[in-house]
């Protein structure tokens, strides 16, 4: 139904109200949304987050539907969700800049692409050391096998299995090839658990890691941390590190500069846009790669690629920053 009338609907609340309507102001006057024609559009915010959905309508029996459709959101303030999922606690795989948007960078990171806008120069990020990613390691596992004392009932085996699973899972996100080796060594530890034959995996994981910290010099423990799934299996770590020659992907955690910028409430500091278009799981974040059809579904998709080269509305959200 592509020439149907459609409408807009807004709903905001929380204490960034105010900064997600003036992003909604931003966008309304646009043509495309007076009204929308085929699909109506949502602008819904809540806590730190504005999500904005073309739903298309289809025609069901004699009426008209809708159904869950093209997304656009806007996380505010909140630096650490450009980072994706973090290996351990606030530490994350370095994300990669792969295009820029109006003169701001899009990164790939461990979950999706991202846009990160912000009138700050400052790198959101930094490395982390060798010494800090394993300091952070064994206070995180000091703290689980406390908890944990008394009724642990799982093999440090069956732990190192799950935590391999774990990076299996978020690496088949980001690069298939590289987890499907990652996966045959996953079947390999397992075949070795059957066989009673791993008495080259560390008995206690918290005891290995202290000795993998106490065995780097001074020099090494200031050194970046290069992570690689691969380097558990094949150097028989449960941090992951690589050595100095191997190649990897550095840590790295929010930069100070950016760590108090969610208790803004009155003032947008940061946004974190990310895109949800098209009918392939690969490609809906990358809206400047979208060719689908304009019809169905994808009229929705349509009209957000097409907002997303407004290049006008945009110069509008980025003169709201501070």
């Amino acid at each position: 139904m592509p020439y149907c009338r459609g409408e807009v609907h807004t709903h905001f609340e929380g204490e960034m109200a105010q900064m997600m309507k003036e992003i909604y102001e931003s966008i309304a006057p646009w043509d495309t949304l007076n009204p929308p024609k085929g699909f109506e559009a949502n602008f819904n915010g809540s806590n730190n987050v504005l999500d904005i959905i073309f739903a298309s309508y289809l025609k069901q029996g004699n009426s008209k539907t809708i159904k869950s459709g093209a997304a656009l959101s806007f996380c505010i303030n909140d630096p650490v969700s450009a980072l994706g999922s973090p290996v351990v606690n606030n530490i994350f795989l370095q994300p990669i800049k792969v295009a820029d948007f109006f003169g701001y960078p899009v990164y790939q990171n461990t979950q999706k692409e991202v846009t990160v806008i912000s009138k700050n120069n400052t790198s959101l990020f930094f490395p982390v050391t060798q010494g800090e990613y394993l300091e952070q390691l064994i206070e995180v596992e000091t703290v689980k096998q406390s908890n944990n004392s008394g009724n642990r009932k799982k093999s440090d085996s069956d732990e190192i299995l799950s935590e391999m699973e774990k990076v299996y899972k978020e690496l088949f996100k980001t690069d298939p090839a590289s987890a499907t080796e990652f996966k045959i060594e996953i079947q390999k530890f397992k075949a070795d658990m059957v066989n009673n034959a791993t008495d080259n995996i560390p008995d206690d994981i918290l005891t290995s890691l202290k000795e993998e910290l106490e065995q780097l010099s001074p020099v090494e423990r200031n050194k970046p941390a290069m992570y690689s799934v691969g380097a558990m299996e094949k150097y028989a770590n449960f941090s992951g590190l690589m050595p100095d020659e191997e190649n990897g992907t550095a840590l790295v955690k929010v930069a100070l500069e950016f760590l108090d910028m969610k208790n803004k409430k009155n003032a947008l500091k940061l946004l974190v846009i990310s895109w949800n278009v098209g009918a392939s799981n690969s490609m809906s974040d990358k809206p400047r790669l979208f060719d689908g059809e304009v019809k169905g579904f994808g009229l929705a998709d349509f009209y957000m690629v097409k907002l997303y080269h407004q290049q006008k509305i945009w110069n509008n959200i980025f003169n709201l920053m501070q």
